[in-house]
């Protein structure tokens, strides 16, 4: 796909892609359909300030994949802010992800070069230094 073929030239090795789980494994994984199951990352698609990551988990009975979307809100962090879940056809190829994730950039105003959110600062909670009385 020459936008894919793009943006790897633009952005270099802030562009990555990674594959942690094969369509067969996820396959097998659908068919054993484990009792206790959590969330896993099967692929990541990382593009400057955006990311997508396509997960498998349970839902009812049935172990199912979803699409997340994060953002940065300062390009030099290392820190992901989740954004979405889109509503699209899942699919943990390169390609597809790369689809559904340009779809939320161009809809939302998005960019993969620049952050688009004001960075905002978090509370800082201090350790308590006062030793705690018991209690009988």
């Amino acid at each position: 796909m020459k936008q894919i073929r793009e943006l790897k030239k633009k952005l270099g090795d802030k562009y990555l892609f990674r594959r942690f789980l094969s369509d067969k494994e996820i396959q097998l994984l659908r068919q054993i359909n484990p009792t206790e199951f959590e969330t896993q990352t099967v692929a990541s698609l990382t593009a400057g300030c955006v990311k997508i990551e396509c997960c498998i988990y349970k839902a009812n009975i049935n172990l199912l994949l979803a699409y997340d979307v994060f953002v940065k809100d300062d390009p030099d962090s290392s820190d992901w802010i989740y954004y979405e879940s889109p509503n699209v056809f899942v699919s943990a190829k390169e390609t597809d992800m790369f689809t559904a994730l340009n779809q939320v950039v161009e809809q939302n105003g998005l960019s993969y070069t620049e952050c688009c959110f004001e960075k905002l600062d978090g509370k800082i909670v201090k350790a308590d230094t006062k030793p705690k009385e018991a209690t009988v």
